[in-house]
This record gives structure tokens, sequence and C-alpha cells, in this order.
């Protein structure tokens, strides 16, 4: 009894030493919750910007940045927003890792990339395809340009018929037949 009580201990103290991520504060992130409860929000969304985090002075210029792509209600009522300051893939993999274990069960998410930023998220998309497709990654859109303004009304319409698609997925356990659906 007292071995087992010992390799309960062991383990707890283990899984509690984990080092914390930058992500696992909210200073490194942008994140939009719209008005409607997460658990009626159909989808979230990882959104990578233009620019990359290069110093200390560029966080205001990023958080304002983002706001501006993510927080203009596009998305309210449809997906809450995350978008991590990173500079690199490496930082993309630590802020991703954060995600998976704080996200609301088996919500599909959609990855939206524009300039480094869309490089980064192209390359991890590459690069994990497979368990991101597993874990509900519905669908993807990147700009390596700078352009600003690369979220459009279209863009979320399409959001919106693929995370239609996925619940039907998800409860039938098959594709939805073509034209069934009304989106």
């Amino acid at each position: 009894m007292r071995m087992c009580a010992l390799a309960v201990f062991s383990v707890a103290l283990v899984v509690g030493c984990r080092t914390k991520s930058p992500y696992d504060y909210m200073d490194n992130w942008v994140i939009r919750e719209s008005a409607v409860r997460s658990f009626a929000v159909a989808a979230d969304v990882i959104y990578l910007q233009d620019k990359v985090y290069d110093d200390f002075s560029a966080i205001p210029a990023m958080n304002y940045r983002a706001k501006q792509e993510v927080g203009n209600g596009r998305f309210d009522g449809l997906a809450r927003v995350f978008s991590p300051l990173v500079a690199n893939g490496d930082d993309l993999d630590l802020a991703m890792e954060w995600y998976f274990r704080n996200r609301d069960g088996d919500r599909p998410f959609v990855f939206i990339g524009e300039g480094a930023g869309g490089a980064i998220l192209k390359a991890y998309e590459a690069e994990n395809s497979g368990r991101l497709k597993d874990d509900g990654l519905i669908a993807s859109y990147y700009s390596e340009i700078e352009n600003g303004a690369f979220v459009t009304d279209d863009m979320v319409q399409e959001i919106r018929s693929a995370v239609i698609r996925y619940r039907y997925r998800v409860t039938w356990g098959r594709e939805a037949p073509e034209g069934m659906l009304k989106e």
C-alpha cells in the first residue's frame, strides 16, 4: 500500500513540476471571445499576423494589429480567435501545445496566417498535417505577403460551411451528401 501511495505522489510531483511556457502567460496572446458563450461557439481560429515578434518594442504594435484584424467582430458567434505573438516555428510549437492543452473539448479549428506568420503557420501545418486533421483542423488560409485586411466576409462564410460539414461528419460518421446541407 505504501509503494502505491509513493508512486502516485511521484507521478503527481513530476506532472506538477512542468516548466511554464511563455504562452502560459496571456500577455503573449491576443484572444477574441465573442459575446456568445464559449460552449455555443462553433470553432476556434488560430491567427498569425504578418509581422513576427522580434523585440519588446514590437509587442504593442503586434497587439494593435491583431486586434484590428481579428477584433473586428467578423467571427462573433462563429469562432473564438487566438493570436499568439510568435517569432519563429519553435514559438508556434509552444503556443499550439498551450492551445491543445487548454481548448474546449473537440471544437474544430481553422488556421489563418499572413505574411511572415503565414509562412510559419503553413510550415507548422505541413510538419503536423496528420495529427492536426485528427485534432479537428477544418480549413487553412495563408497569404505569405503582407496585405492587411486578409480576413474577408467570403472567408468567414467558407469557415461557416466547413464547420457545418465537420459537424455532420462527427454526428453521422460520414461526409454529407452533395447538396444536402444548406450553408
